[in-house]
């Protein structure tokens, strides 16, 4: 009993730690929850909606992404070929199955922008459930590595992969929003696949990292351009 007592105690504190970084990973879905709840008039069942499309969208990404990982145009760790996988894999599959998704949002009980904002949080839930994914994947390198690794790199997903798949998903959601109104705009989901390819090529190299910040400032330049483009046709 003392060494089953000994192991818990030492096994105790990991777990703690586990679920910790687990809900880290969810802080910038619960916090773009509460802004729209304070500051925007969107019905509870609307946001949930949202939230559990982004994790519906989860599950054909990871099939996907996993049995074509296999194929060899995919396989090498030349430049060119991640920037392919990059392109395709971050970029074409991740973005195609968002758009899918956003289709599914309730576009005619909302305004442009209250659609937006769904299409946002769609992406953020998106990013939140991959960064658990992401963390609970390496836990068993969790002891190797460092907690203090695991951590930086939970913190910094949430400040860049999070804020890419919200901006990706807004712009794919002026394609959603303009096809269901007979005003089909294909180049705003061109740029989601693009400018997400390219953050994820960029952020593989620590000489070319900065451009990754880029891309995610450019998609929130599209995004707002696109929403005022889209507002004045109204």
């Amino acid at each position: 009993m003392r060494v089953i007592a000994k192991v818990y105690n030492m096994r105790y504190p990991f777990f703690m730690n586990v679920y910790l970084a687990i809900m880290l990973c969810f802080i910038p879905l619960f916090a773009f929850i509460l802004l729209i709840r304070f500051f925007f008039n969107i019905h509870f069942i609307t946001e949930l909606t949202a939230v559990l499309l982004g994790l519906a969208a989860v599950l054909p990404i990871s099939f996907l992404q996993f049995y074509i990982s296999g194929f060899a145009p995919f396989a090498s760790n030349i430049w060119h070929t991640q920037f392919l996988r990059a392109l395709f894999f971050n970029g074409f599959i991740e973005e195609l199955i968002k758009m899918v998704v956003l289709i599914l949002l309730p576009s005619k009980k909302l305004s442009l922008g209250k659609f937006l904002l769904c299409s946002l949080l769609c992406g953020i839930s998106l990013g939140c459930f991959e960064s658990a994914i992401y963390f609970l994947q390496r836990l068993q390198h969790a002891h190797a590595l460092g907690a203090q690794l695991v951590y930086r790199q939970i913190f910094m997903r949430m400040f860049t992969t999070d804020i890419v798949h919200a901006l990706c998903a807004g712009l794919s959601c002026f394609f959603v929003w303009g096809s269901k109104n007979k005003k089909v705009h294909v180049l705003p989901f061109i740029f989601a696949v693009l400018l997400h390819g390219l953050y994820n090529f960029f952020a593989l190299y620590d000489a070319l990292r900065v451009f990754s910040f880029v891309a995610i400032l450019f998609m929130a330049i599209q995004c707002r351009l696109y929403y005022m483009k889209f507002a004045k046709k109204k």
